[in-house]
């Protein structure tokens, strides 16, 4: 479980956080309005932003693997390539075939990511963190950006298959996208 409580952060005058007190047992959606804190929060929970007070709980010795708003790929790696980059217990056969799952063909499973589209390259992102099999924690800031509804429903079901039993908190404005997750809804 991981245990937010009393969280602020403020950018100059902007307050972003203000006395957030969050618990994470299990895969949650956080959802709320542009602005709200959603994307800091889960910054601050990777350790990339500091909270200006409040106390974080449950992180310490867990490994984390975390989709960020941008895809973060190494261009000139196939897609295969960049999810076993991390070394986290996933071989290129076992990527291809959950790259396959999600509408990959073989001609795109050959090429660089710099020669993919927008959808496939954030389908790559997001199985990179999921396949990330020695996590405990699993952080996704609006992983489905880019997707066609067909392949946000695939993708909503392998973040359900392949998040199990791990903690997580995914990001979206996506209603219909949470609805397909069946998870508990936190709203900022």
């Amino acid at each position: 479980m991981i245990r937010v409580t009393g969280l602020s952060k403020s950018f100059g005058e902007k307050k972003v956080l203000e006395n957030l007190t969050l618990e994470v047992n299990g895969p949650v959606v956080l959802m709320g309005p542009s602005g709200r804190g959603k994307t800091t929060l889960l910054r601050i929970l990777m350790g990339v932003e500091q909270p200006d007070s409040g106390r974080i709980e449950g992180l310490a010795g867990r490994g984390l693997a975390a989709v960020f708003q941008e895809d973060r790929l190494c261009p000139q790696l196939t897609a295969a390539g960049n999810i076993c980059l991390t070394g986290r217990g996933v071989t290129i056969p076992q990527a291809e075939q959950e790259l396959r799952n999600l509408g990959f063909s073989q001609a795109d499973l050959a090429q660089p990511v710099s020669k993919l589209s927008g959808g496939q390259k954030r389908r790559a992102a997001l199985l990179r963190a999921l396949l990330c099999r020695q996590t405990d924690i699993l952080l996704m800031d609006e992983p489905f950006t880019g997707m066609d509804d067909a392949l946000v429903g695939d993708a909503a079901a392998a973040v359900v298959r392949l998040t199990a039993g791990r903690d997580a908190l995914l990001v979206t404005h996506d209603h219909s996208a949470a609805r397909l997750l069946r998870w508990p809804v936190v709203t900022l």
